[in-house]
C-alpha cells in the first residue's frame, strides 16, 4: 500500500474562464492558478464560477477523452457512422477523386480538410458534452442560469491553445467553437501497417483508389485516429473533485438521502412521485463515499497529519457487511463515535480527510466551497496550511471563502518564500507558496446589480490584499465610534 509518496505534479492546465451575464454575475474572468481563491459576498456568484470551472473540466479533459477513445475502437468498422463528420466536407471528395487517377505512394490529406474534419469532430462532443455537464451540475436548464436582467450569457474558455465560446438565450441556445490545435500532416502511405484494413491483401492506398465512399471513411479514419493520439498525448486526463458548502448536512444524512431517493425512483413510475433536483456534486460526493476503497493515496500521510492536528482522533468508514452502504464514523480515545455525533468541525471535515486518503492524487483539481466552515479561527489556520501542503504535493486548488483569517495565514506563506535562506530554518519551509502559484479575484456589486470578477493584487512582500475585509473592519470600528461617542455625551 502507498503511504505519502507523492508523483512529480503534471504541467498546470492553461484554462482561463471569462463569463458575461452567468447567474448572479455581469462580467468578469478568472485564470487557474496552483491556488486559486475567490472572494466575495453570499449571492455573489463565487459558487457558479466554482461549479462551470467543474463543469468544464469534467466535459472537456475526461468525457471527451473517453468519447475520443471510443470512437477509435469503431475505425475499422464499416458501418461506423460519420454522417455528423461529413457533413458540408465536400473538399474531402474533390481531394479523393483527383487523388484516385494519379500515381502516388503517398497520400498527404491537406490541412484545410483535417482541420474541417478535426472541428466538426471537437464540436460534436465537446458541445454536446459541455451543455450537459452544465445542466446536470447546476440541476437545471442552460436557460434558467442567464442573468434575471439578462437576455442571454456568455462563457468564453481559453484552454490549451482552444478557444471555446458558449452563448444561450432564454429561449434559444447556440455554441461557437474555434479549435486552434497546431497542423499536424497527416499521410497515408502505402502498406501502412498501422491503419484498419478491409482485406489484408491490398495495400491502403489500393482501397482508397476504388470507391470514393470507402476512400471517405478510411480518410477519415486517419485524421480521427492521429488527432485522438495527438490531443491524449498532448493533454493529461485531469481529474476534478467538488465540494459544495453544507457538508455538515449532506454527510450527516447521506444514508437517509440515498434511501429514500432509490425509495422514490422505484416507486415514481406508479406513484407519480416528483424526484427532487439534486446537484450532481453532491450526488458524486455520496456515490465516491459509497464506493471509496481502502487503498491509500499519495496524499495519505498528509491527510493523517492534519487529521491529527484538527479532528485529534480518526475518520474512517465502517460497512456492517459487505455489501451494505458505509457509515463515517470517528475514533476518539478508543471510542468509536458516529458522524451525526460528532462536532460539525468533524462533520464538515470527515469527506475531505477521506477523499484525501483514499481517492485524490496530484494532478487532481481540489475545489472547495467555503473550507472555514464550523472552524474555530486556529483551526481555519491549519485549514490554510492543509491547502498549502496539498498545493506543494501537486494538487491544484480552488476555495471560495469569506474568512480573513484564512487569507491571513495564505498571505504569511506567501511572504514566507521571501524570508532570507539564513532565517528560514525558525519557519516551516515546506509550507509556502510563490506569487505566481497565487490568483485571487473579488466577487464586487456594480451598478447594474450585478456583480464583477476584478483581480486581487498579489504581492509577494505583502501577501494577498485583503481590501474586501477591510471595508468590513472598518464599517465595524465606525460604528463602535459613533456607539462610544453616543454613550460619552
Amino acid at each position: 500500500m502507498r503511504k505519502g509518496k507523492t508523483k512529480t505534479p503534471i504541467t498546470k492546465p492553461d484554462l482561463t474562464l471569462e463569463v458575461k451575464n452567468f447567474g448572479p454575475i455581469s462580467k468578469g474572468s478568472i485564470s487557474l492558478k496552483n491556488l486559486t481563491v475567490l472572494i466575495g459576498p453570499n449571492n455573489s456568484g463565487k459558487s457558479y464560477i466554482a461549479m462551470l470551472v467543474h463543469a468544464f473540466i469534467k466535459s472537456y479533459y475526461n468525457r471527451f477523452k473517453a468519447e475520443g477513445a471510443e470512437q477509435l475502437s469503431k475505425l475499422s468498422n464499416p458501418e461506423y457512422d460519420r454522417n455528423t463528420i461529413e457533413k458540408n466536407l465536400t473538399e474531402l471528395e474533390k481531394f479523393l477523386n483527383a487523388f484516385a487517377g494519379n500515381s502516388k505512394d503517398e497520400l498527404e490529406i491537406p490541412k484545410e480538410i483535417s482541420d474541417q474534419i478535426i472541428d466538426e469532430l471537437y464540436q460534436y462532443y465537446f458541445k454536446h458534452n459541455f451543455i450537459d455537464e452544465i445542466e446536470t451540475i447546476f440541476a437545471c436548464e442552460n436557460k434558467e442560469l442567464v442573468r434575471i436582467d439578462g437576455t442571454s450569457y456568455t462563457i468564453k474558455i481559453f484552454c490549451d491553445g482552444n478557444v471555446s465560446e458558449l452563448s444561450q438565450g432564454r429561449k434559444s441556445k447556440s455554441m461557437k467553437l474555434t479549435n486552434s490545435f497546431e497542423y499536424f500532416k497527416y499521410k497515408i502511405r502505402d502498406n501502412e501497417s498501422a491503419l484498419p484494413k478491409k482485406d489484408n491483401s491490398e495495400n491502403i492506398l489500393s482501397l482508397y483508389k476504388k470507391t470514393i465512399s470507402e476512400n471517405m471513411h478510411f480518410v477519415m479514419s486517419v485524421i480521427i485516429y492521429n488527432y485522438n493520439l495527438e490531443l491524449i498525448r498532448r493533454s493529461t486526463t485531469l481529474l476534478s473533485y467538488y465540494f459544495p458548502a453544507g457538508r455538515t448536512g449532506i454527510f450527516q444524512s447521506y444514508r437517509a438521502i440515498l434511501s429514500n431517493s432509490l425509495s422514490n425512483f422505484i416507486y415514481s413510475s406508479k406513484s407519480k412521485t416528483e424526484l427532487p433536483h439534486i446537484q450532481s456534486v453532491v450526488l458524486r460526493l455520496i456515490s465516491d463515499i459509497i464506493s471509496m476503497s481502502d487503498k491509500e493515496s499519495p496524499l495519505y500521510n498528509i491527510a493523517v497529519e492534519f487529521e491529527k492536528e484538527i479532528a485529534k482522533g480518526e475518520i474512517f468508514l465502517k460497512k456492517v457487511i459487505p455489501t451494505s452502504i458505509p457509515e463515517i464514523q470517528y475514533s476518539f480515545k478508543g471510542a468509536t463515535i458516529p458522524l451525526h455525533r460528532t462536532s460539525s468541525t468533524i462533520s464538515e471535515l470527515a469527506p475531505i480527510i477521506l477523499y484525501l486518503k483514499y481517492l485524490i492524487e496530484p494532478g487532481n483539481i481540489l475545489i472547495i466551497e467555503e473550507p472555514e466552515a464550523h472552524l474555530h479561527p486556529e483551526n481555519q489556520r491549519l485549514m490554510a496550511k492543509l491547502l498549502v501542503r496539498l498545493i506543494r504535493a501537486g494538487v491544484y486548488v480552488i476555495i471560495t471563502t469569506h474568512s480573513d483569517f484564512l487569507l491571513e495565514q495564505l498571505s504569511n506563506y506567501l511572504m514566507l518564500s521571501s524570508v532570507p535562506e539564513n532565517k528560514k530554518k525558525l519557519f516551516d519551509i515546506e509550507t509556502y507558496l510563490s506569487a505566481d502559484e497565487i490568483g485571487a479575484y473579488v466577487f464586487q456589486q456594480d451598478k447594474t446589480g450585478g456583480y464583477q470578477i476584478r483581480a486581487v493584487e498579489i504581492d509577494k512582500d505583502d501577501g494577498i490584499s485583503d481590501e474586501e475585509f477591510l471595508k468590513v473592519n472598518k464599517a465595524l470600528y465606525d460604528e463602535t465610534v459613533r456607539i462610544k461617542d453616543a454613550i460619552m455625551e
